[in-house]
């Protein structure tokens, strides 16, 4: 059963929701979103999509969706956010485990839900899990470590996004060295090359951000690019290269692409004429439907965003389904396997029924075993053993 609670607060007139998505599932989980437009009605959507993300990685888990209209860089952002988790309070206990989304940081929330007495905004997955207080926290605890220049926290969505645009370059045929364009270098695009750099094989010729993008065919040297401060332009970085607009990264020739960036990145015409031979979109709607059938239909390998955007839900797989508790470096190597696993069953299944990889995630999602009874996590066929 499909349900919303609804919020207002009388006193600055902020609005937000909760939606959540079916109930078969112990537990439901998504986004917190502070954005101006958001509204009822696409919060029910983003959940239906995060159930759709749940079921293809085989997780007992439903989909939810929550957020507030308000624009995020409000003085009064702390406040609204505050008093729109307290309100929350029960379900943040029980049944809804909340990882941030557009306007929001996950240290942001951590802090808010601490302030309002929730221990954590992941606090419903410990009971559904059977875990103790003390072996959620340390598995919890475990997102704050670093691994190389960002936490686990940081870096589990990047490591996902380039481990599906990896595999999806497999598919389309690369075989040694994959060459790879990147668009975006801030959260998301930065932790996506601190996964890709581990790669001896791989070589990212191109990297763009919304001042420019900077090329080099031979490879970029991506090790100097996340040494330097975020924030900073890439074609301030401090690296041999050619020197393009930002949108010239679509004209780059690689092996894959990965958006990492804004949605829609993709005119229709850059769609028909990019190089490439596999697209992986990390960014929510970071190809319009128009473009990704245009995509498609020229041959190229796509993993959409409801894959390539899985991290966060990979993560809590990874982090939560182990019986012992995982290092982050495991938890990282799950989740490259995981991706790879996943997206070869996916461009398999399009293959044999003869439809897109977005109809093909449907296909993998209807396997999917759930019950209120089974705990949410440790169910994924997608890594090879359970530690």
């Amino acid at each position: 059963m499909n349900s919303v609670l609804e919020y207002y607060d009388s006193e600055t007139g902020v609005r937000g929701w909760l939606a959540y998505d079916g109930d078969i599932s112990p537990i439901s989980a998504g986004g917190c979103r502070v954005q101006p437009s958001i509204d009822r009605e696409t919060l029910v959507q983003l959940a239906k999509r995060m159930t759709l993300k749940q079921r293809v990685l085989g997780l007992n888990v439903n989909g939810g969706k929550c957020g507030i209209a308000l624009d995020p860089r409000s003085d009064d952002k702390a406040k609204a956010l505050g008093g729109f988790l307290r309100f929350l309070r029960d379900e943040l206990h029980h049944r809804f485990s909340m990882g941030p989304d557009m306007g929001t940081q996950w240290t942001e929330l951590q802090s808010l839900a601490v302030h309002s007495g929730i221990p954590s905004v992941k606090y419903a997955i410990r009971a559904a899990q059977g875990l103790t207080e003390e072996e959620f926290f340390a598995r919890m605890d475990l997102l704050e470590e670093q691994v190389g220049r960002l936490t686990l926290a940081q870096r589990r969505a990047g490591c996902v996004l380039a481990h599906t645009a990896l595999a999806a370059a497999k598919v389309a045929g690369a075989s040694r060295g994959v060459s790879v364009a990147l668009q975006g270098f801030g959260n998301l695009g930065r932790a996506a090359a601190a996964s890709l750099v581990e790669e001896d094989t791989v070589r990212v010729v191109a990297v763009s951000d919304e001042y420019g993008c900077v090329v080099n065919a031979s490879g970029l040297d991506l090790v100097t690019m996340l040494s330097r401060r975020q924030g900073l332009p890439v074609q301030e970085l401090g690296v041999a290269c050619e020197r393009r607009p930002t949108e010239g990264v679509f004209a780059v020739e690689a092996d894959v692409l990965i958006l990492a960036a804004n949605q829609d990145a993709l005119s229709l015409e850059q769609a028909a004429l990019a190089p490439i031979g596999a697209i992986s979109v990390g960014s929510n709607y970071g190809l319009s439907p128009a473009a990704e059938d245009v995509i498609e239909r020229r041959g190229v390998v796509v993993v959409p965003d409801f894959i390539g955007g899985i991290g966060g839900s990979a993560s809590m797989e990874a982090l939560f389904g182990p019986r012992t508790r995982p290092s982050p470096k495991t938890v990282l190597d799950s989740l490259a396997h995981m991706s790879r696993n996943l997206v070869t069953d996916l461009c398999w299944t399009a293959h044999q029924n003869g439809i897109s990889n977005a109809a093909a995630a449907q296909v993998l999602a209807d396997r999917a075993h759930v019950s209120r009874d089974a705990p949410p996590y440790g169910h994924c066929h997608y890594l090879k053993s359970r530690c």
